[in-house]
């Protein structure tokens, strides 16, 4: 139940897209001299409301920035607008994009160069400074001409802090891997979902004790993801992971090491 998926939230139909697959070492992403490789997905989510057409996150794009050529490598038989396309829409349908954070993994088709027209993007503004305070060659770095550009042109939205993007959708910054980091809640009557992006992108992030070495604050990353994971427990919420290399629609349950993932059966 990957690429392709959906789901009903009441009125709202979520589907699970996908960008293709990352394969990295390990030590870019946990720090240190690792040399076992790691692979992600990149699940971005499309939420038809009835009204709105909101993707949430927009993978690498059609290609692998330049800033990562050599410690990333980017695998795409078929891409993000391929996958739109499968789900009956076009990227001119498209009214919102919600980027949780400015890395280019989350970030390609939406800012560089945007590639839906109809759309207002939305980023927190607290990622977009701490975009701007990162050295030249830093990948949020390399996004801050785009939405810069954007918000002169009127076709990005800077946010502050927690609220609806539309009925329903609703963000929620809870900071830890970035600063200005936003999580989606897809909200109607009694029924959730929850998108979590990278403050839980996959399986063995459910541990609250693994922290990456990019997260820019560790402890606020572990604090947040206990919360925010119990919260969807609670509410028996499923969860989209967005880089989660295999099964990425779960719902979470406390256990000793931290939470399990139940998997979701179509």
């Amino acid at each position: 139940m990957a690429t392709g998926s959906t789901f009903e939230v009441g009125r709202m139909r979520v589907r699970i897209l996908d960008d293709g697959v990352f394969v990295t070492d390990a030590g870019n992403l946990f720090g240190g001299s690792r040399k076992a490789k790691i692979k992600g997905a990149m699940h971005p989510i499309l939420i038809e409301t009835g009204e709105d057409l909101v993707l949430v996150d927009a993978g690498f794009g059609p290609g692998l920035p330049e800033v990562l050529v050599g410690r990333y490598e980017l695998r795409q038989e078929r891409n993000l607008m391929d996958h739109l396309q499968d789900a009956g829409h076009s990227a001119e349908d498209v009214t919102r994009v919600v980027l949780s954070h400015l890395d280019p993994d989350h970030v390609g088709w939406a800012l560089e160069p945007p590639s839906f027209p109809s759309a207002t993007v939305y980023v927190q503004e607290a990622a977009l400074e701490e975009a701007r305070g990162m050295p030249d060659g830093d990948g949020r770095r390399e996004a801050v001409p785009a939405v810069e550009r954007g918000v002169e042109e009127g076709w990005c939205e800077l946010l502050s802090g927690d609220g609806e993007v539309v009925e329903g959708v609703r963000v929620e910054v809870r900071s830890g891997h970035s600063e200005g980091h936003q999580i989606v809640w897809i909200e109607s009557g009694d029924s959730s979902a929850l998108y979590t992006a990278d403050l839980a992108p996959a399986k063995i992030w459910l541990n609250p004790d693994l922290i990456a070495g990019v997260d820019t604050d560790p402890e606020a990353a572990r604090r947040n993801r206990i919360e925010v994971l119990e919260e969807a427990e609670k509410r028996d919420a499923p969860v989209i992971l967005y880089h989660e290399p295999g099964y990425p629609l779960v719902k979470v349950r406390r256990s000793e090491k931290g939470f399990d993932a139940v998997p979701i059966e179509d």
